[in-house]
């Protein structure tokens, strides 16, 4: 199975190379940042660092979706369950 990958440079061991994509998602999605970018999306993607296994992010501009090629995309949910 291919990956989508993307040269970052990783802000945790400072390595340099191709980051594997997790992932996608719309943190506006539910309208948690409108105050700051009103009802338009704001997109971030997951990469993993090949190196340290630490996950770096990609910010795309507002209103714009994600740079990724369809093939590869995959949006990912922000939502979690708390233990109760």
């Amino acid at each position: 199975m291919k990956t989508y990958k993307k040269l970052l440079k990783c802000s945790t061991c400072g390595n340099v190379g191709e980051f594997e994509y997790i992932g996608s998602r719309d943190v506006n999605k539910k309208g948690d940042v409108a105050d700051i970018v009103g009802n338009k999306s704001m997109w971030i993607s997951y990469f993993r660092c090949p190196n340290c296994g630490s996950v770096e992010v990609d910010f795309h501009p507002i209103g714009e979706e994600p740079d990724i090629p369809s093939e590869f995309f995959r949006e990912v949910s922000g939502d979690r369950k708390e233990n109760s």
